[in-house]
């Protein structure tokens, strides 16, 4: 039994999200990290806690990036978030 049509996305928007949940998700995971890293006074910590939770981060973000309907405004919001959090690093470091 095929599935219903309606449900389905076209082709660039598959390729959309897939490239923004693989990658846009991993620069996105990495780059709070580094932000979260800036802050804190013991590097260590940051490298030993992101070894964990930055794989839970990414899968999460790679979900988020599926459910959507729209792969351009995931895009904007992973640029987004990035542009804040590289601003963050910049001013703070």
């Amino acid at each position: 039994m095929p599935a219903n049509k309606k449900h389905l996305s076209s082709t660039g928007q598959r390729w959309l999200k897939t490239t923004a949940a693989i990658i846009g998700g991993y620069i996105v995971t990495m780059i709070i990290h580094n932000a979260i890293g800036i802050f804190l006074q013991n590097k260590a910590v940051v490298a030993l806690t992101s070894a964990y939770s930055a794989f839970f981060m990414w899968v999460a973000l790679m979900i988020w990036a599926f459910m959507s309907r729209n792969g351009w405004k995931i895009w904007g919001i992973y640029i987004g978030i990035t542009a804040i959090c590289a601003v963050l690093i910049v001013l703070f470091k």
